[in-house]
């Protein structure tokens, strides 16, 4: 089983800052949370369940599968290895050897989350400023509203406390049991602004081009108050959008200085120097 699923999703869970209403799981996704919250300090558990749900919810059937069977595997072979009476219990760090780790990887996390923060700023200023206003090209009445779906990239965000990060990845990512030294050159703290601003740019023209589309049909029909043929319209203009976005997102992934990941690979691939 591919763990880099598992890795991924839990780190979404932190890093995803997304609304704050109640996501709406399916039952896998439901047994999917449980697992994850289990895996955190008691302490945590709440106060990470709607950041968690929101990732969840997120993913496909074959996905949240998938993440259920790594978590499971990983959970089986702690058993095992809790059963081999021959195997020691490792022994725990000193308050020294954490302290050692500590200082390396805090300034790192918060550098990372701070770059996501800018990150998620400049894109969001982005799309405001190239993307026309909502109302631009709908058409609505009294009661009604038709509309080419907005724009609605997703990325890995940064969530809306550091020190709630650093707590977290102390706790469930930092080894416990020695003294380490870590190798954090990968970790972004910078992302291609021109890139990300020449990506938006480009999406946001292509739906102004689809939506202008979408006006210039929805305008006689509004006029005829043909609400069937404009529901339809509507339906049958989702499709245009869903490549534009697929696009954007491709840049935004690359891009976001979270995105990879790298952090937590970092953290929990450091060698063991005592």
């Amino acid at each position: 089983m591919n763990t880099t699923i598992m890795t991924a999703v839990a780190a979404a869970a932190i890093l995803i800052a997304l609304p704050s209403s109640a996501a709406e799981l399916r039952p896998d996704q439901k047994e999917a949370v449980e697992k994850m919250l289990a895996q955190l300090e008691p302490s945590m558990r709440e106060p990470m369940r709607a950041q968690i749900e929101q990732s969840v919810a997120m993913l496909n059937k074959e996905q949240v599968a998938m993440l259920v069977a790594s978590m499971e595997d990983a959970d089986n072979g702690a058993q095992e290895m809790t059963d081999e009476s021959v195997e020691e219990e490792a022994p725990a760090a000193s308050p020294e050897d954490l302290a050692y780790n500590k200082k390396q990887y805090e300034p790192v996390i918060r550098a990372n989350w701070q770059a996501q923060k800018s990150f998620d700023a400049f894109v969001d200023g982005e799309l405001a400023a190239k993307c026309p206003s909502r109302d631009q090209y709908a058409v609505f009445g009294s009661g009604y509203r038709y509309e080419l779906r907005q724009l609605a990239p997703n990325w890995p965000r940064a969530s809306d406390n550091v020190d709630a990060d650093v707590a977290i990845l102390s706790g469930s990512y930092a080894p416990q049991d020695g003294r380490y030294q870590f190798d954090f050159s990968k970790v972004r703290t910078s992302y291609d602004k021109a890139k990300v601003s020449a990506a938006v740019a480009s999406a946001c023209a292509q739906w102004t081009k689809e939506a202008a589309a979408f006006h210039a049909k929805a305008k006689p029909l509004q006029a005829a108050e043909d609400f069937n043929g404009l529901h339809a319209l509507e339906q049958s203009s989702h499709a245009k959008v869903e490549p534009i976005e697929a696009a954007l997102n491709e840049v935004l992934e690359a891009q976001a200085p979270a995105g990879d990941y790298a952090l937590y690979t970092a953290l929990q691939n450091g060698q063991r120097i005592n």
